[in-house]
């Protein structure tokens, strides 16, 4: 999947779905990262992949929670 199509995809998601894709992205890790420690797995890229995209997804669940606080500031205006 294209990085830019991977965000739009992001951005379209309500704040409750992008935390289900956070817990399961955070459950991948812990077992690339147990593979990794047990030498099953040698690709390193993977994780570093994966580390990418939970910065996305917190990126993308921080600018959703500021629009809404920004929102309801504006309204207590």
């Amino acid at each position: 999947m294209g990085l830019k199509k991977e965000r739009e995809e992001l951005r379209h998601k309500t704040v409750e779905e992008l935390e289900i894709s956070l817990r399961d992205a955070k459950k991948e890790m812990l077992v690339i990262r147990t593979n990794i420690a047990t030498r099953q797995e040698e690709d390193n890229n993977r994780s570093k992949m994966l580390k990418r995209r939970i910065a996305r997804i917190l990126t993308v669940i921080g600018e959703k929670q500021h629009a809404v606080a920004a929102a309801a500031a504006g309204d207590n205006r």
